[in-house]
């Protein structure tokens, strides 16, 4: 039961208890069990309060400080918390259903078990806080501050984490269907055993996240950054996965059965863009990249993937995506390479390595004046390799074209007035000649 000297004192109002608090800051206010429903407490002093199985719904308590209070088993249902200090209290099991906490200090909080089902917590700090096996159904997170926290076996299923940082954040087994992570910073998150069925992850960053034995089916994760990322027996079924970056991503057993795999970048943000189809292609081409003993056991290899090259511009890449459409209907695997910030052996090592297992290759011309050398040195080293040149109209034909053309694995250049028109064209003009030429030069 509560004090009732403690509750005469609160009766005061606000002004009495603080002034009381700041005369023996030794006490501590014994408030356990107290019925304080729809209180107006701003600004309260409550540091170090034994709240336990209070009643403090409907209560205002907005920049209220509960530093170290005891509240495990309170009622703060509906309660306005906004910018209150309660870090390193203590609400094991406290019910918080859609209670206002935005802005408010949650660091080193104990929220074990707590009801936040539907909570404002927008812009909060959560530093160490503890949400294990709490119940955040539809809570909002919008913005708010992570750092060791720790969501374990938490129910967040339809929670909204946009544009939240949360690296190194822990939601193993947590249960996050149909939660909006959209442009969160997830890097080195622990999300093993998650369920992520439906969630919302486009322009999402995981780079170094955790995701073995997570659910991730018919979730967006349109432009994710999965950078060296840990999937392992991970459920991608029916997930889409376009755009997403995908350098030295760890995949093992994963389900991806009517998964969209499209447009996946392999190399690093500061290499040039390389772009394949698939995840399995992405680890081949990214080990074949790396391992000079591969590239020496691979040798030349006649297959279905085309090669598109080019340096790539606002004027050129609408083209190099109706190609890499095209050829996607004609079941071929497109990677392209975007020969723009091209530097260095390594680089054209890496490029000659993937033309190499080309069936052909289609070079979008339009401005490559800073590939020529490593474009003169490439297509004079794969003469079983057809080059078929794609030209803008009204672009000048660079002379490195003329050079090119001395070697009849080279085709004419096909010009073309715009990327909407160029779909029609490109089985008859571009894919056609390319693939009759790799015939006759690669033997069927």
């Amino acid at each position: 039961m509560a004090n009732e000297q403690h509750l005469q004192v609160l009766r005061q109002g606000v002004p009495a208890w603080n002034a009381w608090r700041e005369s023996d800051p030794a006490a501590v206010p014994d408030l356990i069990g107290a019925s304080l429903q729809g209180a107006k407490l701003p600004g309260i002093n409550l540091q170090r309060a034994l709240l336990l199985r209070a009643d403090l719904s409907k209560t205002v308590l907005e920049r209220a400080v509960l530093y170290r209070a005891i509240l495990g088993n309170a009622d703060l249902s509906e309660a306005d918390l906004s910018g209150a200090v309660l870090s390193r209290a203590e609400l094991h099991r406290t019910k918080l259903q859609g209670a206002k906490l935005a802005g408010a200090d949650l660091d080193h909080t104990l929220l074990h078990e707590a009801d936040l089902r539907g909570a404002d917590i927008t812009g909060a700090s959560l530093l160490h806080t503890k949400f294990q096996k709490a119940d955040l159904r539809d809570a909002d997170l919008r913005g708010a501050a992570h750092a060791d926290t720790d969501y374990s076996q938490a129910d967040l299923s339809g929670a909204d984490l946009r544009n939240t940082f949360a690296g190194g954040v822990l939601f193993r087994e947590a249960n996050l269907s149909g939660a909006n992570l959209g442009s969160a910073v997830l890097n080195q998150a622990d999300l093993q055993g998650a369920k992520l069925h439906k969630a919302k992850l486009a322009n999402t960053d995981l780079t170094a996240a955790n995701l073995e034995e997570a659910d991730l089916s018919e979730a967006n994760l349109s432009g994710a950054d999965l950078s060296r990322a840990r999937l392992v027996r991970t459920n991608l079924k029916k997930a889409k996965l376009s755009g997403c970056t995908v350098y030295a991503l760890s995949a093992w057993d994963l389900e991806l059965e009517g998964a969209k795999q499209r447009d996946l970048r392999i190399t690093d943000l500061a290499e040039p863009a390389i772009i394949v189809d698939d995840l399995a292609v992405a680890q081949l081409v990214h080990l074949l990249l790396h391992s000079p003993a591969l590239r020496r056991l691979f040798g030349k290899v006649s297959s279905n993937i085309v090669l598109i090259l080019g340096c790539f511009s606002m004027e050129t890449e609408p083209a190099v995506d109706v190609i890499r459409e095209v050829l996607r209907q004609r079941d071929y695997l497109p990677i392209s390479f975007d020969l723009g910030p091209l530097t260095g052996g390594e680089l054209g090592e890496r490029l000659a390595t993937i033309a190499r297992m080309a069936r052909f290759i289609i070079l979008e011309a339009t401005d490559v004046s800073s590939a020529r050398r490593e474009l003169r040195a490439l297509v004079s080293e794969l003469p079983s390799v057809p080059v078929q040149p794609l030209l803008l109209a009204g672009s000048k034909e660079p002379k490195l074209l003329e050079h090119l053309k001395r070697h009849s694995w080279v085709l004419a250049t096909h010009r073309y007035k715009e990327a909407d028109t160029l779909a029609g064209s490109l089985a008859e003009r571009v894919i056609g000649p390319a693939e009759l030429l790799a015939m006759e030069l690669q033997g069927g």
